[in-house]
């Protein structure tokens, strides 16, 4: 089968482009940003037709021979994103119309009920599969709620809410239902929408097994996440008008998500979405259910918080993981996705060189910590234990093996080593904090060979915030990372030197 993806830089496209190959089929790629399709690893796999929505002749070379199309763009962030998104519906329609293409398959938004009104992302939504239905092509127009995957920006929304807002303001809209759903459930509606027959032409809805509320929504998470319960304070006045400005500017100001994107998905919280219950039924007979079942919230919120199905973390949690690798689980964070995805984790990085060779600087780091220090400035790890230890944490001074080289596991005063890398002529040791900091602070050393002879080691901070308390962690960080951590790497190079001279 030959797919047109239109879309496939996005969240969901990236997603399910690797889905149709393993599947066997070919792939087409209308592709308006280059620089997003080279952060994945199926670049090279598929057809790429440069161009973009508004140029109807990029679309008709992308559409032609097309047995499927599957549109999954949307210009949310635009100001006129209603007005673009109806031109670039009628724009598929027709050339898929004049290609004869077999099918097109979309997937909108939950429609809110009868005579409660809607917002302007939803009306786009549902006016783009309007479009579809109305053209001679099949259609399978999949409308959903909440899609719940690191990357999704309405589940994005609810992890900053969790993880940075510890009292909420009780408005109506929190008590609102919606029927989420886990990304790989859409993954599977999607890849299997694709080979429906041809007389299935019409909307689906697609949800989850659970009908929750937006305070539902952050609740759990914030219980799967090992956060404190929030709080949702009762507010006496009616929500303004401009409520969804204020709240987007304060969304901006408390994550990294920009308020155009969610403006219009705050919006849309005035709306219960949940599937209606014959298309829900219809749906699952038409494409099956997920292998396992559909996933519960919960399941699908572990799945993007990286944890197995009993909640407990894998041994690797990368805080910079090599994203975009062929089976890296869909719940994940990818390179594609909004800044800020998979939760805005910081990073500060230094790289020093020296004379010293790989070996040598390799042995330097492996000694770090307990008697021999960490080649900081006098007083600033002595300092920072001594904090942890009013805050009743372990300190900064606990030892460290001697004698035998650093396992995972291995306790380095206030460090643990999750990580070891050797290969290929680059090792590098991982290590993450037992301090008590309001979230996940990791120190990553790698030791590469130099092109002068010597040996080049680059030190990286990296810090994942909780709580309103790590975004002021994070950004003294920002300020203090230079000054606590810049000298490490050179004062491990230093030390690397000095034992490369006494050994000969």
């Amino acid at each position: 089968m030959r797919c047109a993806v239109i879309g496939s830089t996005g969240y969901l496209g990236t997603r399910l482009v690797p889905r149709l190959l393993d599947r066997g089929d070919e792939v087409t790629v209308l592709v308006r940003s280059p620089h997003k399709l080279a952060l994945t690893t199926w670049a090279d796999a598929v057809d790429v037709v440069p161009g973009a929505l508004e140029d109807p002749d990029a679309v008709a070379e992308l559409v032609r021979g097309a047995d499927v199309v599957v549109h999954l763009a949307h210009a949310l962030e635009q100001s006129d994103f209603p007005e673009r998104d109806r031109a670039a519906a009628r724009t598929v329609a027709a050339a898929a119309t004049t290609a004869h293409v077999g099918r097109l398959v979309y997937l909108g938004g939950l429609r809110p009920p009868p005579g409660t009104g809607t917002s302007r992302h939803l009306a786009s939504r549902a006016e783009v599969a309007d479009v579809f239905l109305a053209s001679p092509v099949p259609t399978a127009a999949l409308e959903a709620g909440i899609v719940v995957g690191s990357g999704s920006a309405s589940f994005e929304m609810i992890r900053y809410l969790a993880e940075r807002v510890p009292v909420l303001p009780g408005i109506p809209w929190l008590a609102h239902r919606t029927q989420p759903i886990a990304v790989d459930d859409v993954l599977h509606a999607l890849v299997a929408a694709t080979v429906l027959p041809p007389e299935v032409d019409r909307r689906l809805d697609v949800g989850g097994p659970d009908v929750l509320t937006y305070l539902d929504l952050v609740q759990r998470y914030a219980r799967l996440a090992g956060l404190p319960q929030r709080v949702a304070v009762p507010v006496p006045l009616p929500v303004p008008p401009g409520g969804p400005v204020v709240a987007a500017m304060a969304m901006e100001l408390l994550s990294p998500l920009p308020r155009r994107l969610v403006e219009p998905l705050i919006e849309s919280l005035r709306h219960e979405l949940v599937c209606d219950p014959e298309s829900l039924a219809d749906s699952r007979r038409l494409l099956g259910d997920p292998p396992g079942g559909p996933t519960t919230y919960g399941a699908a919120v572990r799945a993007a918080l990286g944890r197995r199905a009993d909640g407990v973390d894998p041994a690797d949690h990368d805080p910079t993981p090599v994203l975009g690798q062929a089976g890296r689980p869909a719940a994940l964070a990818l390179p594609s996705d909004p800044i800020g995805s998979g939760g805005a984790t910081w990073r500060w990085s230094t790289t020093a060189h020296g004379a010293a060779s790989p070996d040598a600087t390799w042995r330097a780091v492996q000694r770090i910590g307990g008697d021999t220090g960490w080649y900081a400035p006098p007083g600033v790890f002595g300092a920072l234990g001594r904090a942890d230890q009013l805050l009743g944490g372990v300190g900064g001074y606990r030892g460290r093996p001697h004698g035998r080289d650093l396992v995972v596991g291995d306790v380095i005063d206030g460090w643990r080593v999750e990580s070891l890398t050797d290969g290929g002529g680059l090792r590098s040791v991982r290590l993450r904090a037992d301090l008590k900091v309001p979230g996940r602070l990791w120190l990553t050393f790698t030791v590469r060979p130099d092109d002068g002879g010597g040996s080049a080691l680059t030190l990286e901070v990296a810090f994942a915030p909780s709580g309103l308390a790590g975004v002021a962690y994070g950004a003294g960080l920002r300020v203090g990372a230079p000054v606590a951590f810049g000298p490490m790497a050179r004062g491990a190079l230093r030390a690397a030197e000095r034992s490369g001279r006494q050994s000969t």
